[in-house]
């Protein structure tokens, strides 16, 4: 074996552990928006639009810096 096959395992390798690590893909249960939960969702998505994937990921970002999480709060309550 040279460098050159030595490196293409190596990287196979390091390709191979972050397939592995990344996370997972969020899915609707009910073909239901994720989200908002009344809209039907977008073909391969979790969500019926991408203001609800944005509104999604801005919360998750929210709750992971305040160090947990907690039960999605009442959206209808929200102003």
């Amino acid at each position: 074996m040279d460098d050159a096959d030595l490196a293409q395992e190596l990287e196979a390798a390091i390709i191979t552990i972050a397939l592995l690590n990344r996370p997972s893909r969020i899915k609707g249960l009910n073909g239901k928006c994720v989200w908002c939960e009344d809209q039907p969702v977008v073909a391969n998505t979790a969500f019926c639009s991408a203001e609800c994937c944005e509104d999604h990921r801005k919360h998750t970002r929210e709750l992971e810096q305040r160090g947990g999480s907690s039960p999605p709060r009442d959206r209808n309550l929200e102003d």
